[in-house]
């Protein structure tokens, strides 16, 4: 493989990396719920929770962790006040039970961007985050995208 090649293969792989959701979307947190089978709270009965809740104070500010494009913002159902973040190459972020959301759609985000306040809007028990990573549509555990951050951010890049 000639140098040019490698080249463009790092370059994609630079592209591909800052397009990861690495970062934690918010700052003050505990996790109170993790990714996959719970007992629901309010059914007490098993589901498949495809992310993880980060309870906080309320408004709370929560952040982009990669940077996106806004498609969705609105109320949802269950999720409540809900700004979804298409990070491209497949990538998806969700953020759900908003207290508010300072965010439109089409809008272009950068890395670590408020894009709203931890509320309690929809289905929930108490203030928190609901966090989804989606690729290609499907749920993926963020607790591992948030593993390979602490990696890629532990010399302060």
């Amino acid at each position: 493989v000639g140098v040019e090649q490698q080249l463009d293969r790092w370059n994609g792989m630079e592209l591909l990396l800052a397009a990861l959701p690495l970062a934690a979307p918010a700052e003050n947190y505990t996790l109170s719920s993790p990714y996959g089978s719970r007992i629901d709270p309010f059914t007490r009965k098993p589901a498949f929770h495809e992310g993880l809740d980060f309870a906080g104070p309320l408004n709370s500010p929560i952040k982009a962790p990669a940077p996106g494009v806004v498609t969705r913002v609105g109320y949802w159902g269950s999720y409540g006040l809900m700004v979804e973040i298409d990070h491209g190459f497949g990538i998806t972020t969700r953020y759900g039970h908003l207290a508010k959301a300072t965010v439109k759609k089409g809008q272009w985000l950068t890395f670590r961007q408020d894009i709203g306040a931890m509320g309690r809007s929809g289905r929930t028990t108490g203030p928190h985050l609901h966090y989804e990573v989606l690729f290609d549509g499907d749920p993926m555990d963020p607790a591992n995208f948030l593993k390979a951050g602490r990696n890629v951010f532990k010399n302060g890049d």
